[in-house]
């Protein structure tokens, strides 16, 4: 029961991240304290299942990522693993919780900004885009939940499909192998939890793969909509506790 339960949870992580590009914490980590995980279970799961993940979404995306990729959003990245370990550190002092209200709040704006006229935009400086790199790295390591600051920074840009993908799986990326360097050295890993993670990250793939496909089939104004219906649909579940 408990394998079939990871299938489930990684088809459905995977289905949402290969379709919008991002999302598959935001889905599974909920779900995976359902099936009995506790919360540094369930980041050590995602965070290592993202790597592989995120390498997919690269390479179906390749003809998009180059180093100008890189050097756009460089200072959230080095933000955001100098900051996983500070969120690996918090993690078991704050309530998860706390931080998925948080992220909520900021897919909330992120929702604003996409169906309304205020047009709330990040100036892509520095600082700008260390701060969004601050709040991605600690929500990381707390609740593997790294996406939201940089989804609202790539939507109050205005980033089209392709660089909007891209970027998140060029981020994520990154972040993940600085987690996972940072949980060897943590001594998270166990046989129990690899064994876990094998069957979740299975499903993830093919989860994500059946995503690609859909994804594939969107254009530009219809995969807008899907992003903002699943951007709404995970402010709602980050905000049940």
């Amino acid at each position: 029961m408990e394998i079939l339960f990871l299938v489930l949870i990684g088809l459905s992580g995977g289905l949402i991240k290969g379709t919008s590009g991002f999302g598959s914490s935001l889905v599974t980590i909920p779900l995976l304290f359902l099936a009995g995980y506790t919360k540094n279970e369930a980041v050590t799961m995602m965070i290592t299942s993202n790597i592989a993940l995120n390498v997919l979404l690269m390479y179906e995306n390749r003809n998009y990522f180059h180093l100008e990729t890189v050097k756009k959003i460089y200072p959230i990245i080095l933000a955001g693993v100098l900051f996983t370990g500070l969120g690996l550190y918090l993690s078991g002092n704050i309530n998860s919780y706390v931080v998925e209200v948080m992220a909520g709040c900021l897919i909330i704006v992120a929702i604003i900004n996409k169906v309304t006229t205020l047009e709330l935009k990040i100036k892509e400086n520095f600082v700008s885009l260390f701060t969004v790199g601050i709040f991605s790295g600690i929500g990381n390591g707390i609740a593997s939940i790294d996406g939201p600051p940089v989804v609202f920074y790539l939507t109050s840009i205005g980033a089209p499909k392709e660089r909007f993908k891209s970027t998140l799986a060029t981020h994520f990326f990154i972040m993940g192998i600085a987690g996972v360097i940072i949980l060897i050295f943590k001594g998270e890993y166990n046989v129990e939890i690899l064994t876990s993670t094998l069957y979740l990250f299975t499903s993830l793939v093919v989860g994500l793969l059946i995503g690609m496909v859909i994804g594939r089939k969107l254009n530009e104004e219809l995969f807008q909509k899907v992003v903002l219906v699943i951007l709404i649909g995970l402010a709602v579940s980050l905000f049940i506790p």
